[in-house]
């Protein structure tokens, strides 16, 4: 075993057999794996049922081996991160249980790591419990405390602090004192030690009632109808410092209570503020009084008694009832209301099913599993009340920092799906231009609003953090029109705890969150081109743009092809067969060879010009004024024209009356590069042209060998390898001879009422208005009605760190 360097704080009072024989950050691999077999978890549960504790014979196991057995157990059966050497001490364990913590219990301290879902084990609460109590053994929080120093000292020395500087009941501690003073007239043995060993003791024997384990090496004793255990000998100043939150049930003024039903007062309420106000003392000291009043009748006399009674409230005829039970021959005051505690302890634990808890005299102490006090029955009969009270509260400590966890997607929403809460709203959206992979392209961007941000982010850092969980719920409360409810917030950030490299203490980012204040600032509107209509998920960020990317140019490509359809049909059906340049082309020049090549063509075929023609220029001087006495301007003189002039016009008009004879010839193959569009895209258009195959396959070599920049010598291959590469295959319907029978009749098989009207909405265009004449307006409104209802199934446990 590697033991740490250092330990995580004094333990001045702290005895050899409480302490663990390794630090919370000590490296326990070998230990751990030498543990770890195909029976570690009966090896854990056995030595759960024989744990050492407070019982001078020295049997049971050794509670350090208990927690190494534990720790094996964790590793072996919940565990599910990665291995790595740093892992193996008890301070990452914790931290991993404080994670994922399956059970319904609440640890006071937590440490903040990386999270790993853990599996649920059959004995994950018991690994749970040990692991936490282990640590707070090990931790600063054990073996010091104020009234502990204050108790040694007046051991050791004799002398009292100052009193002014104790922070606790001044009252229990005066107590402490006399029971001290006692020992010592007895020459009763006062050790220094017993009050953290009492305090360690204590703690275990919570732990196996709860686990419901033997308690056979715990010193437990039956006097009077009260059990004196562990618990009971814990100090009261340190029974609240615990590693995990703890209920105490007590009786409501048990005594006055029960006297008020022997007797028919109704005081029980009252007795103590009465004596309070009549004795001038505190309601601490006021019950002391009572109790010790009430258990002397050696001491006081009947009178004494008596009096003593009027001063707290009662009347006289009550008088005579409670002096029976006070000077009573037979049985003693305090076994009388004793009795009656045991009867109350018993049926206020059967009525709520706390057999699991410890009692503390006329109280009750068990771990808090997340209950209101209004889920239990606090009262036992009419007259009998039992309190509820939290003994501990959680600690809420900020922490940051990012772990080195591989998340599964490049983009992980910090809102998690299930929740009815609107995360994003779309202004209106520009014509749609396409849809290809998952994506949907308009030929302009549009705005939107959304709340959720990415969470797979290695440079982010607190502030950042922060800022963007604000902006988060302030956009929440903006969409919603309300502000966000606590059970929301608690799983939206658990959500991000869970799917991310963010490590945070949940609980203190929750009461964070619900501080925060509304902030309009925070509503960012943001704009793009599209969206996406399927649910994709990339691993790294580069794999989304180069998606993106490929399926914009895929949208564009198919754009431009239809576009370029519709101006050629509207060229063809106007008798315009000039120069075509009006076309917009959407993209990179590499993604679009096809309109490009098309257009040349079209061009080449109907009007010769190869590009745009030339801004004309400007032919006059720009000086008008002479330089050296001589006219910039030629001086005019009667042009005359030579008859090789005149002969190499008319040869110039003749080339081009011939050439433009040729292009009119060409328009009826400029219209079957038409059709060869629309075999591209997919879509007829309205002109009644004839096909003439010949001229389409030549077109297709041609426009082949252009873009690939070589000769195909094969024509038939060509054309095929066009015909693969750029026309859409359309998918054909094979005839069947016995159609009679092989439709469904039964409507209600239909496609249209298989899916939804969001779904439907998504496929677009003929469906959905196919969908819509499919239902009639009653379902529709129906289905609307159903829609906007709450789509939350689950009913989550009411979550509350207070």
């Amino acid at each position: 075993m590697a033991a740490a360097s250092n330990n995580t704080g004094p333990h001045k009072y702290t005895p050899e057999w409480c302490k663990l024989d390794f630090f919370n950050s000590s490296n326990l691999k070998t230990d751990i794996q030498n543990r770890v077999s195909g029976h570690t978890a009966t090896n854990f549960i056995n030595a759960l049922h024989d744990i050492k504790g407070d019982n001078r014979n020295g049997n049971g196991i050794q509670f350090a081996e208990i927690v190494r057995l534990a720790m094996a157990y964790f590793y072996s059966e919940i565990y599910t991160g990665k291995f790595t050497d740093h892992i193996y001490t008890l301070e990452m364990v914790k931290g991993f249980l404080d994670a994922d913590n399956l059970t319904d219990y609440t640890a006071i301290h937590e440490i903040d790591v990386t999270f790993y879902k853990l599996k649920n084990a059959p004995y994950f609460r018991h690994c749970w419990l040990i692991i936490q109590s282990a640590w707070f053994f090990n931790s600063e929080h054990f073996g010091h405390h104020q009234h502990i120093d204050f108790v040694n000292h007046y051991i050791k020395t004799g002398d009292k602090l100052p009193i002014d500087s104790y922070d606790f009941d001044r009252v229990y501690l005066e107590k402490k004192y006399n029971d001290i003073d006692q020992a010592e007239i007895m020459q009763i043995p006062i050790n220094g030690f017993t009050l953290v060993s009492q305090w360690y003791y204590g703690i275990l024997f919570l732990v196996c009632k709860e686990l419901d384990l033997p308690t056979t090496h715990f010193k437990i004793k039956i006097k009077d109808n009260r059990e004196y255990n562990p618990l009971t000998k814990m100090s009261r100043q340190v029974r609240p410092l615990a590693p995990f939150k703890i209920i105490e049930c007590d009786i409501k003024s048990a005594f006055p209570t029960f006297l008020d039903t022997l007797t028919g007062a109704k005081l029980k309420e009252h007795v103590y503020d009465n004596l309070k106000n009549s004795k001038n003392i505190s309601r601490s000291e006021a019950k002391i009084l009572f109790n010790k009043v009430c258990n002397s009748k050696k001491y006081k006399t009947k009178d004494f008694t008596a009096e003593f009674f009027i001063a707290c409230g009662y009347a006289e005829e009550n008088i005579k009832m409670l002096l029976y039970f006070t000077h009573n021959d037979h049985l003693t005051f305090f076994r009388f209301m004793t009795r009656r505690e045991e009867n109350a302890i018993n049926t206020f634990v059967k009525q709520n099913n706390l057999g699991l808890g410890t009692r503390l005299h006329d109280a009750l102490l068990f771990l808090d599993t997340k209950l209101k006090a209004d889920s239990y029955n606090l009262k036992v009969n009419q007259n009998c009340d039992f309190g509820f009270k939290e003994l501990n509260r959680p600690v809420y400590k900020e922490s940051f920092k990012l772990s080195n966890k591989r998340l599964p997607h490049a983009y992980m929403n910090s809102i998690p799906k299930g929740l009815n809460l609107i995360a994003r709203h779309d202004y209106s959206k520009p014509n749609m231009i396409g849809a290809a992979n998952g994506f949907r392209f308009y030929d302009a961007k549009y705005e939107y609003i959304s709340a959720a941000f990415n969470t797979n982010d290695f440079y982010i850092d607190g502030a950042i953090f922060n800022t963007n969980c604000k902006v988060m719920f302030s956009t929440l409360q903006y969409l919603n029109k309300q502000t966000t409810n606590h059970r929301h917030i608690y799983l939206i950030l658990k959500h991000i705890r869970e799917s991310s490299n963010i490590v945070f203490n949940l609980r203190a980012m929750y009461f964070k969150v619900k501080q925060h204040q509304y902030d309009a600032s925070h509503i960012l509107i943001k704009a793009r081109d599209y969206e996406l209509i399927e649910e994709l998920k990339f691993k790294v960020k580069s794999d989304f743009v180069k998606v993106l990317n490929t399926s914009r140019g895929i949208v564009n490509y198919n754009y431009n092809l239809k576009e370029l359809l519709f101006l050629i049909e509207e060229r063809i059906s106007n008798n315009d067969y000039g120069f075509l340049n009006e076309l917009s082309v959407k993209g990179h020049k590499r993604n679009n060879l096809l309109v490009y090549v098309i257009v040349r063509k079209f061009n080449s075929l109907c009007n010769g010009i190869k590009r745009s023609p030339r801004k004309t220029v400007k032919r006059e001087a720009l000086y008008n004024t002479a330089i050296k006495s001589l006219p910039l301007n030629s001086i005019t003189s009667t042009k005359r024209t030579s008859k090789a002039t005149l002969a190499r016009q008319n040869k110039k008009q003749e080339r081009e009356l011939t050439a433009r004879n040729g292009f009119i010839s060409n328009r009826p193959i400029a219209q079957q590069l038409l059709l060869i569009m629309e075999q591209i895209v997919d879509q007829k258009t309205d002109l009644k042209i004839t096909e003439d195959m010949e001229i389409q396959n030549q077109l297709k070599l041609e426009l082949l060998n252009t873009i690939d920049k070589c000769i195909y010598l094969d024509c038939e291959v060509a054309i095929k390898e066009f015909d693969k590469r750029f026309i859409m295959v359309k998918r054909v319907v094979p005839f069947l001879s016995n159609s009679e029978n092989i439709y469904d009749t039964d409507i209600t098989k239909s496609v249209f009422n298989q899916i939804t009207i969001e779904e439907a909405s998504i496929r677009g265009e003929p469906f959905f208005s196919e969908y819509l004449k499919f239902h009639n307006e009653n379902e529709i409104n129906a289905h609307n009605t159903v829609s906007q209802q709450s789509s939350e199934t689950y009913k989550f446990s009411e979550i509350d760190f207070d």
